[in-house]
């Protein structure tokens, strides 16, 4: 069963929004966000397949036009059916807004259950509170390794702090936890609750093209690859904004807390 869900199936996407805020030029467009239900496959597998084939020819066919990016998600029919019994909202809204481009009617969806807002606002609080402090912990031991130069390990430790910045985002909103640990994916999939996140990390210049570059390669390169190199001017600037992701993250999940509260 392949869904088409979020902005695209309600009509309420961005083709393309440029804007200049505090003297940074950000743009944004939505992504095509399809849903991808399988039985008996490894859905981290299915994904990687779909990333590595799917989307890379689907962006070579629009090489040289601007086009929205699919961003695909894989679960087992028994893993979204158990969501949807718990009345997890990210899976129950697919199921109400979203629109069917593939069925091959082997699989039967369980009734989504209506939440109150209550209910929504305790979920996301709990999830907020457990995710949340492993971001800021993982920051102190970013400071600790700047401090004891030990850079590569600060990187890493900066690139899981920001994992779990975009997943506190993902479950305030949403309601769900992304299996990627790609921090290209995940800010784009957050980019959609706030365009504040494309300010986070710039690309204007070569050293902070770099910087990013070195942050998004620390997950593995960081354990594994003797070239990968840090300096302390590069930590300290990751460091940096970083900071900035995390404040931005309490301010925006605070803001959809107090929205379930109105």
């Amino acid at each position: 069963m392949i869904i088409l869900y979020g902005s695209y199936a309600r009509g309420e996407y961005v083709l393309w929004d440029e804007k200049i805020e505090f003297g940074i030029h950000t743009s944004y467009q939505s992504d095509l966000d399809i849903l991808v239900v399988t039985y008996g496959a490894n859905a981290r597998i299915t994904e990687w397949q779909l990333e590595e084939k799917v989307v890379e020819s689907y962006h070579k066919v629009f090489a040289f036009r601007r086009h929205a990016a699919p961003q695909f998600i894989v679960e087992d029919i028994n893993s979204f059916n158990k969501a949807l019994d718990q009345k997890r909202y990210f899976y129950t809204d697919i199921v109400k807004e979203g629109i069917k481009l593939y069925d091959n009617k082997k699989f039967k969806l369980t009734k989504p259950h209506e939440l109150s807002y209550k209910e929504i606002k305790d979920i996301a609080t709990e999830e907020f509170n457990k995710c949340y402090p492993f971001a800021i912990g993982f920051m102190k031991y970013a400071y600790i390794a700047l401090e004891d130069g030990m850079n590569e390990l600060g990187a890493f430790q900066l690139h899981q702090a920001c994992e779990r910045l975009y997943y506190s985002i993902e479950l305030v909103f949403v309601n769900y936890r992304p299996k990627s640990h790609k921090l290209k994916d995940l800010e784009s999939k957050c980019k959609k609750y706030s365009h504040s996140i494309a300010s986070v990390f710039l690309h204007h210049t070569d050293f902070e093209k770099h910087c990013y570059d070195l942050l998004c390669r620390a997950y593995i390169e960081s354990r594994y690859n003797k070239d990968y190199v840090v300096t302390k001017e590069e930590l300290t600037y990751m460091l940096q904004r970083v900071e900035l992701l995390k404040e931005l993250t309490y301010t925006i999940c605070s803001a959809q807390l107090l929205f379930y509260d109105s």
